[in-house]
């Protein structure tokens, strides 16, 4: 393990509480961020975060995060077009809930990630526990709409 390794100051207990079975294998995914991610600047600065978040800072991510799932849910289950303003409005709040939480995400950044949502099945399967099948899809083109519109109204 390496010194710049993602650290908690929870408890193996309060880590069950707030991660749930992902603690399971907290060292396996760990160590497969750090390979992949461990020089870049998203890596740092969420490492740096996430070292003080206590049990409560946990749940509001856990809360806040589940509200984001909600919506999509919804959205999907009413036929919402992922290029409606509603779609791009929740794909907004999960890269501002990303930003605000874990590491600077720009539009671009929010669009590259989203590949790991639909490529990746652990990703599709963490998105889609709590809202449906077809969410990793659907919220990859919401998050392009997002950025689409977010460069349109730039000058």
């Amino acid at each position: 393990m390496s010194d710049k390794k993602i650290q908690s100051p929870l408890t193996d207990e309060e880590k069950r509480e707030v991660w749930g079975e992902w603690t399971d294998q907290e060292d396996e995914y760990l160590d497969e961020v750090e390979r992949r991610w461990g020089d870049s600047t998203a890596y740092a600065q969420s490492a740096k975060r996430v070292a003080v978040y206590g049990k409560e800072q946990w749940k509001q991510i856990n809360r806040d995060n589940a509200e984001i799932e909600t919506r999509i849910r919804e959205l999907m289950d009413a036929g919402a077009d992922p290029s409606s303003e509603a779609a791009m409005d929740v794909a907004e709040a999960q890269r501002q809930h990303i930003a605000r939480w874990f590491y600077d995400m720009t539009h671009e950044f929010h669009v590259q990630k989203s590949l790991l949502y639909v490529e990746d099945p652990r990703f599709r399967a963490g998105i889609e526990a709590n809202t449906r099948p077809g969410a990793a899809e659907w919220l990859q083109e919401a998050i392009k709409a997002n950025a689409a519109r977010t460069a349109e109204a730039s000058p």
